[in-house]
């Protein structure tokens, strides 16, 4: 006995939309005998209703219907099923109608009455064109279920809807960075496993990951057991200090909840914040690029925290003030020498925002 038989496919779904019964009635017996599986709609408000139901592959529309007009229908259906093909019947006469039609998302469009030969060509084409949508929407949503894993999805969000090709380079703006790295790491590291410290580090990040992003924040990079988050590109945001701010505190008490479970292992961020001007964009080579950022600012946040204790959040005086200190509960810490500047850095131990 054969078991590698397959099921037939099922004959694609033709919804015919017209509101004289005449030619819905002329339209199903053709589309029975050409393959289809035919369904039928006599006005506008029933075409959106049954095509958002039932799915058709195919829709044959007529435009001049009393009520929602094929316009209207066709604009609807677009906005939730960008692959079903469609198919307009206009009167001679009434081309702008059509091209109308091809505009708010119609694949093509026929004259009344129809020529059974052209038609079947024409949805034939359509059909195809179907397919391909969907296969196209299936590579795409794979792709950036791929890309989610390497890459904010603002990130993603802007590739994909640039109009060119990126390129190297960046603009220059005004960011908040958060710099934060776990302390003990090495001694840690010389007692555990490999497989287990790579687990170890994936849970702190990952807490770390959550809080950033909760608050708007982009994860520049990871840097071993540490990372690297901008606020304020490639999303705006107007208060990207405040954010910042909040999400240096979520990621210790967030920490702290973690080392209070099962899976703790009593490791604690030091953290730095700070704002300031750094060129964000695509840094690398044509082949190969890095969306980050760079420039002095990012250094200073990156000094700020080497110098910052465990579990302890150092902010920046320009981060401060654009927060306001209204909102903050701080420490004061004596001003910081930092090598290559001449002035020492205002600096406070942030404890909480209010």
């Amino acid at each position: 006995m054969n078991n590698d038989t397959q099921t037939p496919a099922a004959p694609p779904k033709l919804l015919i939309v017209d509101d004289l019964m005449d030619i819905r009635r002329l339209l199903r017996a053709w589309a029975e005998m050409e393959g289809y599986s035919p369904i039928e709609a006599s006005n506008g408000n029933q075409a959106v209703e049954i095509a958002l139901r039932d799915k058709p592959e195919v829709i044959i529309m007529d435009i001049m219907m009393p009520g929602k007009d094929g316009l209207t229908a066709i604009k609807e259906i677009r906005q939730v099923d960008p692959t079903t093909g469609i198919v307009v019947l206009t009167a001679y006469g009434t081309e702008q109608r059509a091209v109308q039609a091809m505009r708010v998302g119609a694949d093509d469009y026929m004259h009344k009455p129809f020529d059974a030969t052209e038609l079947r060509v024409k949805l034939a084409s359509v059909l195809e064109k179907q397919k391909l949508r969907i296969e196209n929407l299936r590579l795409q949503e794979r792709l950036n279920g791929i890309l989610e894993h390497f890459m904010p999805k603002s990130i993603i969000e802007q590739l994909v809807n640039a109009p060119d090709l990126p390129r190297l380079g960046g603009d220059r703006q005004v960011i908040s960075i958060l710099f934060a790295d776990v302390r003990g790491f090495s001694i840690y590291a010389e007692q555990t496993e490999p497989e287990a410290l790579v687990m170890t580090v994936n849970r702190y990040l990952g807490t770390a990951t959550d809080a950033i992003l909760a608050h708007g924040g982009t994860i520049d990079k990871y840097l071993g057991d540490g990372l690297l988050a901008i606020f304020n590109s490639p999303v705006k945001y107007a208060d990207h200090a405040l954010r910042a701010a909040q999400a240096a505190c979520e990621i210790q008490r967030s920490i702290e909840a973690l080392n209070a479970g099962p899976d703790g292992q009593g490791l604690q961020f030091g953290i730095g914040v700070h704002s300031g001007e750094a060129v964000v964009g695509n840094i690398g080579t044509p082949e190969l690029m890095n969306f980050t950022a760079v420039g002095e600012s990012v250094n200073l946040a990156k000094q700020i925290e080497e110098v910052t204790g465990a579990g302890k959040i150092t902010i920046s005086r320009a981060s401060a003030d654009q927060v306001g200190a209204d909102r903050l509960v701080m420490r004061w810490m004596p001003p910081m020498t930092v090598k290559g500047r001449k002035e020492p850095v205002e600096v406070f131990e942030l404890i909480d925002v209010r």
